[in-house]
């Protein structure tokens, strides 16, 4: 009767570290379908912001994009708004309306062809150069492209 004993622990033990197994492998799949979302972010993809004939050459347009970004299980509708700026040559730069200094909205002003910053009185050049005031480096300068007459912006 004693060998009886110790079977029934051994086969206690073996059934709970079986079920205990069990319930480890079988829960690593949700986990990870819970756990990995929240650290992925999606790249921004590429925004059509309009033909390239809609933008004259020197005259800044303001343009506002509508987007929605994925953030783990967040989806957000974003808006900006970038500047367009035809350069000569037709060189186009897609610039940032977002101050450099203090991340206020810069907005263009025709009378001194210049970006203006009303928080600290910055002005910037057409090409996005810091032009006077405080801001210490240019505005950001997004990457684009021109495909099919269209040009196209990714933000971020």
């Amino acid at each position: 009767m004693e060998e009886r004993i110790p079977r029934r622990r051994l086969l206690d033990k073996f059934v709970k570290f079986a079920a205990a197994l069990t319930t480890a492998i079988l829960s690593v799949p949700p986990l990870v379908m819970l756990v990995v979302p929240a650290f992925r972010r999606e790249q921004t993809p590429w925004l059509r912001v309009g033909p390239i004939s809609d933008f004259r050459p020197n005259e800044p347009k303001a343009v506002t994009l509508t987007y929605q970004r994925r953030d783990g299980w967040v989806i957000r509708t974003v808006r900006t708004t970038v500047y367009v700026v035809v350069m000569g040559e037709g060189k186009v730069k897609v610039l940032s309306n977002i101050c450099t200094h203090a991340n206020c909205a810069v907005r263009w002003e025709k009378s001194k062809q210049a970006f203006f910053c009303p928080c600290h009185d910055g002005y910037f050049a057409i090409d996005g150069s810091v032009k006077s005031g405080p801001p210490t480096r240019p505005l950001d300068e997004f990457l684009h492209k021109v495909e099919g007459g269209f040009l196209f912006v990714r933000l971020g």
